[in-house]
């Protein structure tokens, strides 16, 4: 079995992930420590900057040694893993700010992944990098356990869909503050 679970900073990715792969036994490749282990990134203006094609390359080919795994990380829907599901993590921009917040993230990228969470940036990028839409799932209301617990009843049925998820009305909100 192939997992990919991917989404904003912030949606629980890793929790989830960790949670996942010990009540599977599946391995565990998190894509930050994979990123940072291998060097696979420059620095610009005091920033990591990922070489996605770099990381694409030596993520498949580490990946191949596993039958059964979990791929985590949000950058997962910037390029085509083997996956036979794939989900985005999503989470209600006011609790994803309060998150993001936590672990002191600068106003301009709190706005950003904020910004990216109301657009529904990784599911359309999933939709195109994958052809397929994945699977939803809100965590906002959830713990990590109902999380991982939903994961594995939609994976075990099959499902194609779980959460419909629309922060549009977010987005209108947060435009009309801006003016």
């Amino acid at each position: 079995m192939r997992i990919i679970i991917t989404g904003t900073p912030g949606t629980g990715k890793t929790k989830i992930a960790m949670q996942l792969a010990k009540r599977t036994g599946f391995e565990l490749v998190d894509i930050k420590e994979f990123v940072n282990n291998n060097h696979i990134f420059k620095i610009e203006k005091g920033q990591k900057v990922v070489d996605i094609g770099t990381l694409g390359k030596n993520l498949l080919s580490h990946i191949k040694l596993f039958k059964d795994y979990i791929v985590e990380g949000h950058l997962a829907c910037e390029f085509r893993i083997p996956a036979d599901f794939v989900f985005v993590l999503r989470t209600n921009p006011k609790k994803l700010k309060a998150r993001l917040a936590k672990r002191k993230y600068n106003k301009k990228k709190l706005e950003e992944n904020m910004m990216a969470e109301m657009l529904d940036y990784c599911v359309q990028r999933v939709e195109s990098v994958y052809g397929k839409g994945p699977l939803e799932l809100d965590t906002s209301q959830r713990t990590v356990t109902n999380c991982v617990d939903e994961i594995l009843k939609a994976i075990k049925e099959r499902k194609k869909n779980l959460d419909s998820v629309d922060y549009s009305d977010d987005l209108k909100n947060y435009l009309r503050l801006r003016r």
